[in-house]
């Protein structure tokens, strides 16, 4: 469950880390949120074809958000953990597996 904290902290961490703004964050944590409901569902059954162009669609928008901050994105499909990973220039990291700053979805 995400909580207040959780979304705030990332917020601190992207802003100390790059120069992302908060509308930016803000974004970045709603279509994080799709890429990780629909990772949950892919557990569950098979995509149809329209939630798979929006998984598509939710992590190239991550990625253009990004591109002119010189951030990189990691998805992962393990819907236990967090799906969408962000690495900042100097390489900042807040999770166990040193891939990036978690975005709390």
């Amino acid at each position: 469950m995400v909580t207040t904290n959780h979304k705030l902290e990332f917020v601190f961490t992207m802003s100390k880390h790059t120069n992302v703004s908060l509308y930016d964050c803000k974004r970045i944590m709603r279509y994080a949120a799709t890429v990780q409901r629909l990772a949950e569902t892919a557990c569950n059954r098979e995509l149809t074809v329209k939630e798979i162009r929006k998984d598509e669609n939710a992590q190239a928008d991550i990625l253009k958000l990004l591109a002119p901050h010189d951030c990189q994105a990691t998805f992962s499909g393990d819907p236990r953990g967090c799906c969408v990973k962000i690495q900042p220039p100097d390489g900042h990291t807040n999770d166990f597996g040193g891939e990036g700053i978690c975005v709390p979805a």
